[in-house]
């Protein structure tokens, strides 16, 4: 059966290509109790991953969970969301007889929840941490259940600029944490998103609230994945292409991540009439480098707040020196016009900027030089932000 070239949403079933490894892996680990936190740069697959486990998991009688917060902006957005998805999953333990009343009651107020707009008066902190305690006691811990939190970070970090966020987001990470610290449970979860938890949580100080997690890590395709992915693409479409040819397009990405194979497909798609030659390849690569397929990059640096305008800074500089660059002729940039007694301070901060655009995939440490991680994206960031 062919695979169809969606770009951009995760994919599933029959689309979904390769990464054996990884699924292989992470299998093992939350068949011996292990939670999970994908660690993975943008737009490497990491939702379509979490849909394949999903996907295994229930074929082997597991319940399974995928709550995706990437709409979500407040902390009632953020209950009805679990409650909806706890509720139709059947992770909800059932009304018993001789249940007090007092759950039975919050076990109704939370299923209007679910059915429709429910108004939540999470103002007074006795009654947010009662909610959120009578939730953690409903929850069934003696099945095998896979629970998949996509963009939770994304999601705190707005929670995080609303009235006292700070606080709701400390609660929250500590009420998820004291979920996966119950007794003997059989619920497994994994974190992933397009922002580092770990980077959040650090800048807020609660890296305690993630350190049980088990790291879990992502990157680009083998080599005999991404020529397999490719051509399985080709297929799909009736387009020849030799195996020169896929070596030359992969070669031209050198960072093999699906979407990226997937774009640059598309444009070959295009313009096809009988045949693939490499004055097409270039001609594909130079048209994603000024159109909008990687204007994402671009605009998730916003979720970086104060760090947004130094990261900038940093990959327009990189961006002109396909070479790489030394960290001290980085930092000698950011103190550009800055009075010379603030570089304890920048240089804390380009620091935090490395690990930030090193976490996302942005940049990576090459000996001493940092380098762009994909020259399309360097070529893109030329194209769009220097030139």
């Amino acid at each position: 059966m062919c695979i169809s070239n969606k770009i951009g949403p995760p994919v599933e079933g029959d689309d979904f290509f390769g990464r054996e490894k990884e699924i292989h892996k992470a299998n093992r680990l939350l068949d011996s109790s292990h939670s999970l936190l994908l660690s993975a740069p943008r737009r490497i697959g990491k939702s379509s991953l979490a849909k394949r486990l999903i996907e295994e998991k229930k074929n082997h009688g597991w319940k399974c969970v995928y709550i995706d917060l990437e709409e979500t902006t407040t902390e009632e957005g953020f209950l009805g969301l679990i409650v909806e998805s706890f509720r139709k999953n059947g992770i909800w333990k059932q009304v018993a007889e001789g249940m007090s009343k007092g759950l039975a009651s919050v076990l109704e107020r939370i299923e209007k929840i679910s059915l429709g707009p429910v108004q939540l008066d999470l103002g007074r902190k006795e009654d947010q941490e009662d909610l959120y305690k009578i939730l953690k006691e409903l929850i069934r811990h003696d099945e095998d259940t896979f629970i998949v939190v996509d963009e939770l970070t994304l999601f705190l970090t707005n929670l995080s600029k609303s009235e006292s966020g700070a606080e709701k987001v400390a609660f929250i990470l500590n009420w998820l944490r004291s979920l996966r610290q119950v007794s003997k449970t059989k619920v497994r979860w994994l974190f992933c998103g397009s922002v580092g938890l770990r980077n959040f949580t650090s800048a807020m100080n609660l890296g305690y609230t993630v350190n049980d997690l088990t790291e879990f890590s992502l990157d680009e395709l083998s080599r005999e994945e991404a020529a397999g992915l490719l051509l399985e693409l080709c297929k799909s479409e009736k387009i020849k292409m030799s195996d020169e040819l896929v070596e030359y397009t992969l070669n031209k990405l050198y960072w093999n991540i699906p979407y990226f194979i997937q774009i640059i497909f598309s444009k070959l798609a295009e313009d096809y009439e009988d045949k693939i030659t490499r004055e097409d390849i270039d001609t594909a690569y130079r048209k994603l480098c000024s159109e909008n397929y990687l204007s994402t990059w671009s605009e998730r640096l916003v979720e970086y707040g104060e760090y947004e305008l130094p990261a900038r800074q940093i990959l327009k500089l990189l961006a002109t020196r396909p070479g790489g660059i030394e960290r001290e002729g980085m930092l000698n940039n950011l103190m550009t016009g800055q009075d010379a007694t603030k570089i304890e301070v920048v240089d804390y901060t380009l620091s935090k900027v490395l690990a930030m655009l090193e976490n996302d995939g942005y940049i990576m440490k090459k000996d001493a030089l940092r380098i762009f991680r994909s020259p399309l994206l360097r070529d893109y960031w030329f194209d769009r932000f220097v030139q």
